[in-house]
């Protein structure tokens, strides 16, 4: 009896044991979240660009260059980049780090456009003010007429999203090292896909010096709850027939929900642009984002639409904010 009771003991004493240590590990697991997230995004930035110009066209006040460059994620990324001519003075020159150079914007589109889209700020090197654009994963020359960035499976549009953040990050290697561009000036300017990948390439990057993100969200589970947009309808579908959970799409989600980076910006200028009526990344999500940037040169603008915002406007509000804080 004395045995048994003694077995007993121990059991209770290694289980006890077992949960306190389980206890911490988790806590300790918590408190390197953030760390292992960064972790994914870690790569050369010292490999070679291997830069190929494909080819020039020459506008009044610009130069506009069609290039690729190598990808972290193997293959390579095409891009476009606009650069002000030599007779146009640099924004603010004064301000400028590298005598002579241009503050430049880095352009992210929305999910089913490509670099083309940055053809809307086309004025902007005519203001001494360099913009260069990529074209997104599966998206323009990438395209692949069977993918996407978001697919049915929660699990490769995760991973899809990541390979975005990441020729993001290298495309900024690409802005500072190019020649005539001031490396101290450089900002981010996303739409939608672009916002929510550029919040958290940006916070990943302190040499951006100012941030625009249009139609940006942040916590995936606000988004999944209030959406109406077909691709994460389908996402949705996907879940249902293959027993998939909540828990388990916020898990792969989290290394590129804006909810786990956007605390990394710290207090570097962000504007943020949204609709009141939006449906698709949901105004939840929104205020989250807005509540998550700690900036205290943060500046939110409302549009009365949806999803889609009026261009004149966004151009016209973005150029202003560019102008101030770069």
């Amino acid at each position: 009896m004395k045995k048994r009771l003694f077995i007993k003991q121990i059991i209770l004493i290694a289980m006890m044991t077992f949960c306190a240590c389980g206890s911490a590990v988790a806590a300790n697991t918590q408190a390197k979240t953030l760390d292992q997230l960064k972790k994914e995004y870690v790569f050369d930035h010292k490999a070679p660009l291997n830069i190929t110009i494909a080819d020039t066209k020459d506008f009044p006040a610009y130069t506009k260059y069609h290039f690729f460059y190598d990808s972290p994620n193997g293959g390579r990324v095409p891009a476009i980049l606009m650069l002000p001519k030599s007779r146009v003075k640099p924004m603010k020159a004064n301000l400028s780090t590298v005598p002579g150079s241009y503050p430049a914007v880095f352009f992210m589109h929305f999910h089913v456009a490509d670099k083309s889209l940055a053809d809307i700020f086309a004025t902007w090197p005519g203001y001494g003010i360099a913009v260069m654009a990529i074209d997104g994963v599966f998206r323009g020359e990438r395209e692949d007429k069977d993918k996407d960035i978001l697919m049915p499976d929660p699990f490769v549009s995760a991973a899809n999203m990541k390979l975005q953040v990441r020729d993001i990050l290298r495309g900024f290697d690409v802005l500072a090292g190019w020649k005539g561009i001031d490396p101290g000036r450089i900002g981010y300017f996303g739409i939608s896909m672009g916002a929510l990948t550029g919040t958290v390439a940006t916070a990943l990057d302190p040499r951006i010096k100012s941030i625009d993100l249009a139609d940006g969200g942040a916590d995936f589970s606000a988004i999944f709850d209030n959406s109406d947009y077909g691709s994460l309808m389908e996402i949705k579908k996907f879940m249902v027939d293959n027993n998939t959970t909540k828990d388990q799409f916020m898990s792969v989600f989290e290394t590129v929900d804006p909810a786990s980076f956007a605390p990394l910006i710290g207090d570097r200028p962000v504007l943020l642009q949204n609709g009141k009526q939006d449906t698709t990344i949901s105004v939840p999500a929104m205020n989250k984002l807005h509540d998550l940037v700690p900036a205290s040169k943060k500046k939110i603008i409302w549009y009365d639409s949806g999803h889609i915002l009026p261009v004149d406007k966004l151009v016209h509000d973005s150029l202003l904010w560019f102008k101030k804080t770069l």
